[in-house]
């Protein structure tokens, strides 16, 4: 498998190897209006957890993992729905007490999984609904250093004096 561009890519490329996952397509801030998809969402936080006197950090990553599933006041429905999101946070504590854990770019280290919230109905409709579970990934991250010419190839600002 190859390295993974970013954290969300490294992610996204976890999670398609989800058994549990239906024939649906599985997508990154985007859910469509028909069953059965998911998505990957970045939510908002503050990502340092700990910084170390050498410039190193541990960080946080918090998204929500959702669907499009089918919907309705059918009970059975409604309880495989949320029994699915029961199973993908048991394959996630697994995985991650495990050790089997999303492949960072260099200079990241994934440490840690974790189930934040239960999988949930976040919205419903007659005929499908969308359902998510928040999760947090917590990584290891090395001092960034860069040279003048790597910041100007990447057009970043050089502090001024």
């Amino acid at each position: 498998m190859a390295k993974a561009d970013s954290i969300i890519d490294a992610l996204e490329k976890y999670f398609i190897g989800c058994e549990l996952l239906k024939d649906g397509a599985l997508r990154v801030d985007y859910l469509g209006e028909k069953p059965v998809e998911y998505t990957i969402e970045v939510l908002p936080c503050d990502p340092v957890v700990k910084r170390y006197l050498g410039g190193s950090t541990v960080r946080q990553y918090l998204f929500a993992f959702g669907s499009r599933e089918f919907y309705s006041q059918e009970r059975l429905q409604n309880i495989q729905n949320s029994a699915f999101y029961e199973l993908l946070a048991d394959w996630v504590e697994t995985r991650s007490m495990s050790g089997i854990l999303p492949e960072l770019p260099d200079g990241m280290e994934a440490q840690q999984l974790e189930v934040v919230s239960s999988g949930y109905l976040f919205d419903g409709s007659m005929t499908n609904a969308r359902y998510q579970i928040q999760l947090r990934l917590l990584y290891f991250k090395e001092e960034q250093t860069w040279t003048q010419a790597e910041m100007l190839s990447k057009d970043i600002s050089l502090p001024t004096t």
